[in-house]
């Protein structure tokens, strides 16, 4: 008998994006879902992705605050700090996903 499991979220994706040193030498970033919602229409948590490629490891959660209104989170700094100060600020990282995923903006 098999178990009824979800199947694990697969999915990578890699860009090139300003580096974390002082010169912000391009370097390539690492995208990989972690977790995806089975629920497409449930508020909360829609999918998240862990961030290889700068200083440390970061996580970006898609969350689904209500019906047709989705909002980015991530773990960096930049994002951490800047979006206490511009609620509408977003960093590299997001951005850089959002490029590769044009249907989720």
């Amino acid at each position: 008998m098999v178990p009824n499991v979800s199947p694990a979220p697969n999915g990578m994706v890699m860009k090139i994006l300003p580096g974390a040193d002082r010169k912000r030498s391009p370097g390539l970033y690492c995208f990989r879902v972690t977790y995806r919602n089975p629920d497409r229409l449930e508020p909360g948590c829609v999918m998240t992705w862990e961030v290889t490629g700068g200083r440390t490891l970061y996580q970006i959660a898609l969350e689904r605050v209500e019906p047709g209104r989705l909002k980015w989170h991530c773990t960096c700094a930049d994002a951490t700090y800047r979006g206490e100060q511009d609620p509408k600020h977003v960093c590299k990282h997001v951005t850089g996903l959002l490029e590769c995923l044009p249907l989720a903006a």
